[in-house]
């Protein structure tokens, strides 16, 4: 069927095929073409349903229930009130889903929201993106900003804006430029983002690289690395294999293998690992325990537990418990000093309780 300017169909239509030119289409009723659909220079709005093989709209479509076709592209905007079902979506503007989606590839030059869940492999997004949770099997790229207002699966997120997510969600890849914000759980590989990151339940993965600030509100577990430029926040515990923060680091606890802090580290019960190095002016409260202890010049330790430690230059701590210790000019230790090995302390080192050496060091405290 071909029509030309605009035509109403005050009804339902079937077809082998539609063809429209040179104005909209109007179908108040169900729309059901065995091929392929094609307006040129118009809009195509639909009462019912929509079912075809392929969708080809220059301006906008509008359809008020459901559309199942193979292949969808429209130049302006999609908007489908039902349940939308597609191989693949293209569209220059926006798209918009009131139900689910069940699309393999969804390419949209400026917004996507779908209210429901959406299943897809693939979605490709100039600018914003909201879906009610779901599944994406590949890649999420997106330019500004991406938001899942449900338990969202996912392999890949690359987003230049912000991230939201709402609920448990599992993935293996995120890469943000600005912030990362989860309320609930979240399980990954791997996290890139450039400003902040925030997780309002557990986060469980491999590697964490933060520009500015991470927060999380329950437990950090990380089989590998954890590199932040600014502040890490862990209310709970904190495990990872290598932890180097720019800033400060504030948790319950952390066990690590190997931890650099050129800030501040506070904790309630301690850090434990088998390195720690902390920065020149550096401030810790609360315990460490190590194998090797490094401390930066003029830094602020309280309890120190370790196999090898130095105090570098015009350090402080409260208390070392050392196999072999080396104190560096300048250094004070208000509390006891004891050591199993050797103790090397310069002449000017201020002790508050003369260094005592032990045939073995008191077990640490928990």
């Amino acid at each position: 069927m071909e029509t030309e300017g605009p035509v109403i169909f005050e009804g339902g239509l079937k077809a082998s095929e539609l063809h429209g030119r040179d104005g909209d289409l109007d179908i108040r009723g169900n729309l059901e073409i065995q091929g392929d659909i094609n307006v040129s220079d118009g809009s195509l709005h639909v009462s019912g349903s929509l079912s075809a093989a392929d969708v080809d709209v220059d301006r906008h479509l509008e359809v008020l229930g459901a559309l199942t076709a193979a292949r969808l592209q429209t130049g302006s905007r999609i908007a489908i009130h039902g349940q939308l079902k597609a191989e693949s979506v293209e569209v220059g503007g926006s798209l918009e889903a009131s139900e689910g989606a069940d699309v393999d590839e969804i390419d949209v030059g400026g917004s996507v929201r779908i209210t429901r869940q959406v299943n897809a492999e693939s979605i490709d997004v100039g600018g914003s993106v909201v879906v009610g949770g779901g599944k994406v099997s590949d890649d999420i790229d997106v330019g500004g900003s991406f938001e899942s207002t449900g338990p969202l699966e996912f392999n890949k997120i690359d987003v230049g804006g912000s991230v939201r997510l709402k609920g448990n969600s599992s993935g293996r890849s995120i890469d943000v430029g600005g912030v990362f914000d989860v309320s609930g759980n979240l399980k990954f590989e791997d996290i890139d983002v450039g400003g902040k990151v925030d997780i309002e339940g557990d986060a469980e993965g491999e590697d964490i690289d933060v520009g500015g600030v991470l927060q999380v509100k329950g437990n950090l577990t990380l089989s590998e690395g954890l590199e932040v430029g600014g502040r890490c926040r862990v209310e709970k515990v904190l495990s990872a294999g290598r932890v180097e923060i720019g800033g400060s680091l504030d948790a319950d606890s952390v066990s690590v293998k190997d931890i650099e802090i050129g800030g501040a580290i506070s904790t309630k019960n301690g850090v434990k690992a088998e390195s720690i190095r902390i920065g020149d002016r550096g401030r810790v409260r609360g315990p460490l325990h190590a194998d090797t202890i490094r401390v930066g010049e003029r830094a602020d330790v309280e309890a120190i537990y370790g196999r090898a430690v130095t105090l570098e230059e015009r350090s402080r701590a409260t208390l070392v418990h050392g196999v072999d210790v080396r104190i560096e000019p300048g250094c004070r230790v208000l509390g006891e000093v004891l050591y199993s090995g050797s103790l090397d302390a310069d002449e000017d080192v201020l002790f508050s309780v003369s260094p005592k050496k032990v045939d073995v060091l008191p077990p640490e405290p928990s």
